[in-house]
């Protein structure tokens, strides 16, 4: 998995000094149909493996109480292709999507009814799609990053879920 944060800060549009975005992407791959499934398995249009791309887009507050804690809240995001696009295109984007069974359609609901998610109604010329949160996820005590070390390349950082995240700062090349 590839986790990359990128931050800049929004003062000057937000009134808010310390408001920041909060982008992470990962990196995965859509298996092909499973032969040990058969018929039951959900990727039968793929033959190959596709590598794609999740961006989770969304901002952070510093936490009042809490000196290095962010808390984070999300509020949409998009997939879109990382490798193979002519395979990716034929998958999504030849016409409808397969009618989800009812247990999906059930999902997709209660994320609509509870984050009020919209998912992406098809796919951009691009290959993206995208979906949003218009009541975003997170927050104060729910969604938040520890800061446990900081210097001027390195980030280390504790999430609520446990898992630790090391970021390195990526150097700046100018366009040539």
């Amino acid at each position: 998995m590839i986790v990359v944060i990128e931050s800049y800060q929004l003062a000057h549009v937000l009134s808010h000094p310390f408001l920041y975005t909060n982008s992470v992407v990962t990196a995965f791959t859509i298996e092909p149909r499973s032969t040990t499934v058969g018929n039951a398995s959900h990727n039968q249009a793929i033959d190959r493996p596709i590598e794609a791309l999740m961006t989770t887009y969304g901002y952070v507050l510093p936490n009042p109480d809490k000196p290095n804690r962010l808390s984070i809240w999300w509020t949409g995001g998009t997939i879109e292709v990382n490798s193979d696009s002519r395979r990716w295109h034929k998958v999504f984007g030849s016409g409808p999507l397969p009618q989800r069974k009812l247990s999906e359609r059930t999902r997709v609901l209660g994320a609509t009814l509870a984050m009020g998610a919209t998912p992406s109604e098809g796919m951009e010329e691009d290959g993206r799609m995208s979906y949003s949160l218009n009541r975003p996820l997170g927050g104060h005590e729910t969604a938040y990053v520890d800061c446990v070390y900081l210097d001027e390349n390195l980030r280390i950082a504790r999430a609520n879920t446990g898992v630790v995240y090391v970021f390195a700062r990526v150097p700046h090349f100018p366009d040539e």
